[in-house]
């Protein structure tokens, strides 16, 4: 469009500069004559078209002044047009001109990147020619040098499976010597073991021979309150202590444990026959009778909240068998004998020092804790027992029932131990760490018939502080607990002399008188738990 670009080659933006298709009359204003005066005038195609077709008008036709300054006036507007027309002209051919210079700078700056894009294509056809050259001779290198590899493979295995032999060759002559030399060991050693062997048959021959002549000279007799033959069920003897079970949800301290020979059936009687529902020993059934019993007792109002703690003695060391600490629970050394101090209160409640407590919902969840304390706990073979337990088992179940109706508060308790095993080092055959933990058993039973003689005396010091157990127990051996036991027997002949001082010990206890049982009620509940 005429009138659209400016100098410097700025668009400009065109405005009228005459009356359009309007003639001027005598009295119209002249066109504004401003563009040569104050600034640049623009002009679009109708504007030129518009002044070259106006035809002036005048009032008078004899008026010539005005018809001369009409005329002045258009010619000056037409002076004014074809100046802005050369100014136009001369801003084409400028930017013409610049767009002719900067087309011959691009021409040139494509004609010397052309010959640079040449040269650089040049030598990188000749680069790639070279590469080529050092591959393919790189590829004959290298499968000569694969070639000579696998030659020294070759060579080296056949070299391997050589020296393979010879000492594959050399260790069965050793090892053959080896057998040889341990056979011969193991020949005189079993010689000398049957040679020991019979002289041990022969005297302990001759002693059984004179232990069964006396025992046909005499006889003995026992009275307890109840005798189990060796074809009682298991839940037979439950329901002969059930109704005990029962005082410790009642609010009493109770106390059962097991006493007998190594090989005589306590843990058996305690725990039962793992994985058989029909041989559920005493724990397991007492555990869901109490838990029965809270249940039904929802409906008179009674709430109860059950704790659970699992201990052993072991060689004179209180083991806590609930700690996730193996190395407290497996090893002696390194075990302060304050860890785990024991305190009677006022009451007659006994706390054992950072001892794991844990609160229990279930019968199930308590016999997922019984299997991690029999994992912890100690055993060990001797001649007498494939699986003897070498130390005392302490189970404790503390109860707390609140009567929301009565307001009634009861506390019991119920310890059921399964005491290690007696047994005699002649017979047990202990050596080393067996014998120790023998001596440590021994002695602690020796203290419990200490305590059960002064007991039965009713002599002013009793022994309690002789051993851990006797300690422990002091609350159920001689303070207001209701405390049963049972003693284990061995059917076998050979055990003839341990079961009689079994039954020599069951009856010294039955006749011992401990004290009144004694119902906690009406009384706050305890923050820890304790074994009575």
């Amino acid at each position: 469009m005429v009138g659209a670009m400016a100098n410097n080659g700025r668009i400009r933006s065109a405005f009228p500069v005459t009356n359009g298709s309007k003639d001027l009359t005598p009295n119209s204003a002249p066109a504004s004559t401003a563009g040569s005066e104050y600034g640049p005038v623009e002009f679009s195609r109708e504007d030129v078209e518009a002044l070259l077709n106006e035809r002036i008008k005048y009032k008078s036709k004899f008026n010539y002044k005005e018809r001369c300054e009409n005329m002045m006036e258009y010619i000056k507007r037409l002076r004014l047009c074809i100046r802005w027309f050369q100014e136009l002209e001369l801003d084409y051919a400028f930017e013409q001109e610049k767009l002719k210079n900067a087309l011959e700078m691009n021409e040139k700056h494509c004609a010397d990147m052309e010959t640079s894009l040449r040269n650089k294509e040049e030598e990188l056809n000749m680069i790639i020619e070279e590469l080529r050259k050092n591959f393919e001779s790189a590829q004959i290198q290298l499968a000569k040098e694969q070639t000579e590899k696998l030659a020294a493979n070759d060579s080296l295995g056949k070299e391997k499976e050589a020296r393979l032999a010879v000492e594959k060759a050399q260790a069965g002559l050793t090892e053959e010597l080896g057998k040889a030399q341990g056979e011969l060991q193991t020949a005189n050693q079993r010689i000398q073991s049957v040679n020991d062997m019979y002289k041990l048959l022969q005297e302990y021959n001759s002693s059984l021979q004179l232990y069964n002549s006396k025992l046909q000279a005499q006889k003995h007799s026992f009275t307890f309150d109840k005798v189990f033959v060796p074809n009682t069920s298991q839940e037979d003897v439950f329901i002969e202590i059930s109704q005990l079970v029962q005082s410790a949800l009642d609010g009493y301290k109770v106390c059962i444990f097991a006493y007998g020979q190594t090989g005589s059936g306590k843990t058996y009687t305690m725990m039962g026959k793992p994985g058989n529902v029909e041989e559920k020993g005493l724990i397991p059934r007492c555990l869901e009778q109490i838990f029965e019993t809270r249940q039904s007792l929802r409906s008179q109002g009674w709430k109860y909240e059950l704790q659970v703690s699992m201990l052993e003695i072991y060689n004179e060391t209180i083991r806590d068998l609930l700690s996730t600490n193996k190395e407290a629970v497996r090893t002696d050394n390194g075990v302060s004998p304050q860890k785990h101090a024991i305190k009677h209160d006022a009451h007659g409640n006994t706390h054992v020092a950072e001892l794991t407590i844990l609160d229990v919902k279930s019968s199930r969840e308590v016999s997922f804790l019984l299997d991690h304390a029999a994992r912890n706990r100690s055993v060990g073979k001797t001649q007498m027992n494939e699986q003897s337990s070498r130390s005392h088992f302490v189970f404790t179940l503390r109860i707390s029932g609140v009567n929301e109706s009565t307001e009634q508060q009861v506390q019991g308790v119920l310890n059921l131990i399964d005491l290690a095993g007696s047994e005699r080092l002649s017979k047990s055959g202990s050596t080393g760490d067996r014998l120790k933990e023998t001596q440590a058993i021994n002695k602690s039973l020796s203290s419990l018939g200490d305590v059960i003689f002064a007991l039965g005396k009713k002599e002013d010091h009793v022994p309690f502080r002789n051993s851990k157990l006797t300690y422990l127990l002091q609350p159920c051996l001689g303070g207001d607990s209701k405390t049963l036991m049972f003693v284990n027997i061995a059917p076998e002949s050979s055990s003839t002399g341990e079961s009689l001082c079994s039954l020599r010990f069951a009856a010294r206890v039955n006749a011992c008188e401990i004290g009144t049982p004694r119902r906690q009620t009406n009384i706050k509940q305890l923050d820890r738990l304790s074994l009575g």
